[in-house]
């Protein structure tokens, strides 16, 4: 009883962790996986206009048009005081220029690559940071920045090619040539966060599955198995909604943050990418809390579940009785002699199929409990056929 109580605390404080840990596993701490998930990101057009705002403005920043018309024109203006007229058109069409000239760099091929080098860079630097090494980018006081030189080096050439040579003496502050990710003064203890990357990564592909292992153990280490069932149901729903909860303040609270800056429109399209899986995983946990809680509900010995247990169980006999003879029923016996091996077996597959792999969805969740029901229903209608059969003998040698 101790031991299961044990094994159930365990669980509940490892799951939330394990969930987070294997998100970051997957889709922080590994390069490839990583560029996977905000790779997509650069073919969005609310990603594509707010980084084309965002260079943009950093370019037309340091260039004068005033200045670049009174070089063009030199005293013409004084001479002829009409062109003054036109100095707004074509201070609107510099503008203009610039920024078709960074809308077409962003929506183009190449800036896919680009795209990649920078993100590459930036996912490089934090693992540099967690790990103490020397990276691309590196921490800039309390801000993780995305380092965007080579985008502005491309549109500098774009300018160049369209006949603007000025532009390739445009110098842009090396500060200008950062987009700040995110404000994360926590980093700045340095120490401890390396101390706890240190101790937890090498198992933190671990700890979900762990969690997994502490339930189950908990409900087989129970005296009242269908009720540790349920309660580990509720347990893992209450986990689910904490992290449906946590992560629909996050997104708040990072598009509050970026509120009034060019990346305004794109923070919930970054966000909902970056953390794609977590919000996966929050409405699957859900569901498997749901789902496990009515498989202990359906174990326990209450008035209202006998009396469906019992209209259950009428219904499989018939379906059994009706089954005609053929390899399956041959193996009705064997199949009552490992029914509980069938069911471990059976909910170990659910869970591998539910757990295991990059496609963490609720349709996934439902197509494995589908499929799960489907197999424990033929378990029960095979096993009942198996117990059929004596009966069917004795009746024949009587008549």
């Amino acid at each position: 009883m101790i031991a299961s109580i044990v094994a159930f605390a365990l669980a509940v404080v490892l799951l939330p962790v394990g969930i987070i840990g294997h998100w970051a596993e997957r889709t922080v701490t590994d390069s490839e996986r990583y560029i996977e998930t905000v790779g997509p990101l650069s073919s969005d057009p609310a990603v594509q206009d707010a980084l084309a705002v965002y260079l943009a403005d950093r370019i037309e920043a340091q260039i004068n048009p005033d200045q670049i018309l009174d070089d063009i024109f030199g005293d013409l203006v004084e001479q002829r005081p009409q062109l003054a007229l036109i100095k707004p058109i074509l201070t609107g069409a510099i503008d203009s220029l610039i920024n078709e000239v960074t809308l077409r760099i962003v929506q183009s091929e190449q800036f896919q690559g680009l795209w990649d080098i920078a993100n590459r860079a930036a996912q490089q630097s934090l693992m540099a940071i967690l790990e103490g090494r020397a990276g691309p980018v590196g921490l800039e006081d309390d801000e993780i920045v995305l380092d965007t030189t080579k985008l502005f080096e491309a549109i500098q050439q774009g300018l160049v090619d369209r006949g603007f040579s000025f532009a390739a003496n445009i110098k842009i502050p090396e500060t200008d040539q950062k987009i700040v990710l995110m404000q994360a003064p926590q980093l700045t203890q340095l120490d401890q966060i390396r101390t706890i990357y240190a101790i937890t990564s090498p198992v933190l592909t671990y700890l979900l599955f762990a969690a997994i292992g502490l339930f189950v153990l908990s409900v087989a280490l129970a005296r009242r198995r269908p009720r540790t069932t349920a309660l580990a149901g509720g347990a893992v729903v209450l986990i689910g909604l904490a992290l449906v909860i946590g992560l629909h303040i996050g997104r708040s609270t990072f598009d509050n943050t970026l509120i009034g800056t060019p990346f305004g429109p794109a923070s919930t399209v970054f966000y909902d990418q970056l953390f794609a899986f977590l919000i996966n995983a929050g409405a699957v946990t859900l569901l498997l809390g749901v789902i496990i809680a009515v498989s202990g509900w359906w174990q326990s010995r209450s008035a209202l579940v006998r009396e469906l247990r019992g209209a259950h169980d009428t219904l499989n006999s018939r379906i059994a009785s009706a089954l005609p003879d053929g390899p399956v029923v041959a193996a009705a016996p064997w199949v009552l002699r490992q029914r509980r091996w069938l069911h471990i077996a059976i909910a170990t597959v659910f869970i591998l199929i539910v757990v295991v792999g990059n496609d963490l969805s609720v349709a996934r969740t439902l197509l494995a409990a589908l499929i799960a029901l489907i197999a424990l229903e033929l378990v029960s209608i095979l096993s009942m056929r198996a117990t059929q059969e004596p009966i069917k003998e004795v009746v024949i040698l009587t008549e």
